[in-house]
């Protein structure tokens, strides 16, 4: 038969009016949050990064094995791209 389902803003308000607190965040993990991005974020707009490219199916970018490397990181070289 026809079922209606609500669209995900009416899920949350449903959710919200009923007490179902499961997808909201606390104040406190709320400002903890903005604590810890807000300089990232400030850093980000000061700085403008270019994201480091790569081809898909690859490990990623070479500075990420660079980095992980330089944190001591022992990469498999084992690994192999499977797509889906």
């Amino acid at each position: 038969g026809n079922i209606d389902l609500p669209d995900a803003y009416e899920g949350l308000i449903y959710d919200a009016l009923c007490g179902q607190h499961a997808n909201f965040v606390r104040d406190d993990e709320l400002r903890a949050a903005w604590r810890i991005f807000t300089p990232v974020l400030h850093r980000l707009e000061k700085e403008r990064p270019i994201p480091e490219t790569y081809t898909y199916g690859t490990r990623g970018p070479k500075g990420a094995d660079e980095l992980a490397k330089s944190l001591g990181y022992v990469r498999n070289d084992d690994y192999e791209w499977k797509a889906a």
